[in-house]
């Protein structure tokens, strides 16, 4: 027969409970209390150790120290890559020309004329050639007068010719000839030529120089003073 649940927890009413010294009684209830006290404070700890949550902020910063190097790394590997690729650039800048964006134009060559030298006056050109028919310039130097009575004519004549006599001949006595030791000192290779030097009357009344052909290649400084002071002296004619 089951008993009476009242009589399992407190006994039968029947059974007379032995007393307690109230100072075991009282030592009782205190250690009753203080275990009753701590019951609570425990539980709270045990359940706000296994319910409470973890705590995201402290792995996110867990996360983020333990990533800070990789990206100041990375960091540094993209500053590089683009310091590289803008040396690059001020190398390949520097060294190649730019690509015309157009085609060039052709243009035909023009040709300039270079100016022809012009001959200085000290200078004669070239192709310019002593005029045979131009008398040398000569320093005359003295002069006395010489009278030619047939023409009717006065003139002056130069010192350096030397002593000289002269024959007329032709129609109106219009040739005249000179004789002399200048015009003898022609060497053997030129003889003609020293009877052939003198002055003529022209139809017009002026006169001009009478001279050789040709040139005297043996003495040609001689041919030239001679034929310069005979034309200065043919210049000093004037007829009476």
């Amino acid at each position: 027969m089951n008993k009476d649940p009242l009589e399992e927890l407190f006994g039968s009413f029947d059974e007379t409970p032995e007393p307690v010294p109230a100072r075991e009684r009282l030592a009782h209830e205190q250690a009753e209390r203080v275990r009753t006290a701590q019951l609570p404070a425990e539980r709270s700890a045990t359940r706000s150790t296994s319910t409470l949550p973890r705590d995201d902020s402290d792995a996110g910063r867990n996360r983020s120290s333990s990533a800070k190097p990789w990206i100041i790394v990375g960091i540094v590997a993209v500053v590089a890559i683009l310091a590289s690729i803008v040396v690059l650039n001020l190398a390949r800048g520097g060294g190649d020309e730019p690509t015309p964006t157009a085609g060039p134009t052709t243009q035909a060559p023009t040709t300039t004329e270079a100016p022809k030298p012009t001959p200085t006056p000290s200078e004669k050109p070239e192709t310019d050639k002593p005029d045979e028919d131009e008398p040398p310039a000569v320093d005359v130097g003295d002069t006395y007068g010489f009278p030619i009575t047939q023409w009717n004519a006065t003139s002056q004549w130069p010192v350096r010719l030397g002593g000289a006599t002269y024959a007329l001949s032709g129609a109106d006595n219009a040739e005249l000839r000179l004789s002399g030791e200048l015009f003898n000192s022609f060497p053997d290779a030129c003889a003609a030529m020293r009877t052939e030097w003198g002055a003529s009357r022209q139809p017009d009344g002026s006169f001009a120089v009478a001279k050789p052909a040709s040139k005297c290649t043996a003495a040609p400084e001689l041919y030239d003073e001679v034929w310069g002071l005979l034309n200065a002296w043919v210049g000093t004619m004037k007829a009476g």
